[in-house]
């Protein structure tokens, strides 16, 4: 599925979002059928691997289906399959709302990309708000996956490697509301400055443990070289200081017996979180999370940087936390972990089109077809419980 300049823009968008969509609609029937699944829950919860699938959509519609699989296999994820209905009627409300959004960012802002953006946000709010619970994980994995998607989306764009090679900068100019800079990059767009301002707030109020992403939010913002306007700082860091109060008092004064403080410089506590990432992705993938970040850092410093301020700051949370649904408090720093693999697959099928021009296309589809076995092996495990 090849985007090409020569397209329409909403060409572009169509084949831009079929990927992620249909990642999503897998995921849904696979909850399910397999996962035996409530129809609303599972809708929720697809919800979140579209937007995981939507960050690694630059990187080739294959990889980004693989990347949002192995996200939906991981224990730590899939473990929050099942459970009662949701209130039908809920939903029903919550969609005419997200509707009504989304129809007022298409006619008044003339941005359907944005429209859409702000309808996703409002739905979210209102289904998590009204049938989820209070610090709901399936809240927070949703607005972290979306949150990641804005976030490499946005620093993609604004600091681009000037020997990029199609796919991982393709130009969507339906997405895009400014001109080009001199260097070929272009300015942060509405959807992503206001995207993560209101999916952080969202993320926020439901648990204050994402306060633990802001240092990456910010750094993300000023590495984008984009001049915001003032009371769009002012209403981040009041956010950010709510969530610091709210942090303090939910995870420090009335849980301090799940924390061990003076005890992250053990190395028991270190071996503890590498095998609890192990669990999640096996050997292989922690290979190409380490090859990933490398890569990364080397041809995309802010990305790199960004994503490694978010991962640090969750992986110092599971040195010193020790209190239940730790593996799944930990699921931002797994969706930046499918991130880092899926990139090291990306640049060895670049690497292998280079080095054998003459196999071109095939040395990448059998590189994708082995990075697909990752999560084929997951759901093989999921299998082997089930029955």
């Amino acid at each position: 599925m090849v985007i090409s300049e020569t397209q329409t823009p909403r060409t572009q968008l169509i084949l831009y979002w079929i990927p992620p969509l249909v990642a999503g609609l897998a995921a849904f029937l696979l909850l399910v059928t397999l996962g035996g699944t409530p129809i609303i829950r599972s809708g929720g919860l697809a919800l979140v691997i579209v937007g995981v699938s939507l960050g690694l959509r630059r990187m080739g519609a294959v990889l980004s289906i693989i990347g949002g699989m192995t996200l939906l296999f991981i224990p730590a994820f899939w473990v929050q399959s099942g459970g009662p209905e949701g209130d039908l009627a809920t939903i029903v409300i919550a969609l005419i709302v997200a509707a009504v959004a989304v129809l007022a960012g298409i006619v008044v802002v003339r941005r359907p990309a944005l429209g859409l953006g702000i309808g996703v946000i409002v739905f979210a709010g209102l289904f998590f708000s009204q049938i989820g619970t209070p610090q709901s994980l399936r809240l927070t994995g949703f607005v972290v996956g979306w949150l990641l998607f804005l976030m490499i989306d946005m620093l993609l764009i604004t600091n681009p490697h000037p020997g990029d090679s199609a796919p991982l900068i393709m130009r969507i100019r339906g997405m895009e509301t400014s001109h080009a800079r001199d260097d070929g990059s272009h300015s942060a767009q509405p959807y992503h400055t206001l995207g993560m301002l209101m999916l952080f707030t969202v993320g926020i109020l439901n648990d204050p443990l994402l306060v633990l992403l802001a240092p990456a939010i910010i750094l993300s913002l000023t590495l984008t070289r984009t001049r915001l306007a003032r009371w769009y700082w002012v209403i981040l860091f009041v956010v950010i200081l709510i969530a610091v109060r709210s942090f303090l008092i939910e995870y420090i004064d009335m849980r301090s017996y799940w924390f061990v403080f003076d005890q992250w410089r053990q190395a028991s506590r270190w071996f503890n979180v590498v095998n609890t990432i192990i669990d999640q992705f096996s050997i292989v993938g922690v290979v190409l999370s380490v090859l990933g970040i490398s890569r990364l850092a080397r041809w995309y410093p802010p990305l790199g940087v960004v994503t490694m301020f978010g991962y640090g700051a969750f992986a110092f949370f599971g040195l010193v936390y020790i209190g239940p649904n730790r593996a799944i408090l930990l699921m931002p720093m797994f969706i930046i972990q499918i991130t880092w693999m899926t990139y090291a697959v990306f640049a060895i099928g670049e690497w292998a089109k280079k080095s054998l021009p003459a196999y071109t296309p095939y040395q990448s589809w059998v590189i994708y077809a082995a990075y697909g076995l990752l999560p084929l092996n997951m759901l093989a495990q999921i299998l082997n419980v089930v029955n």
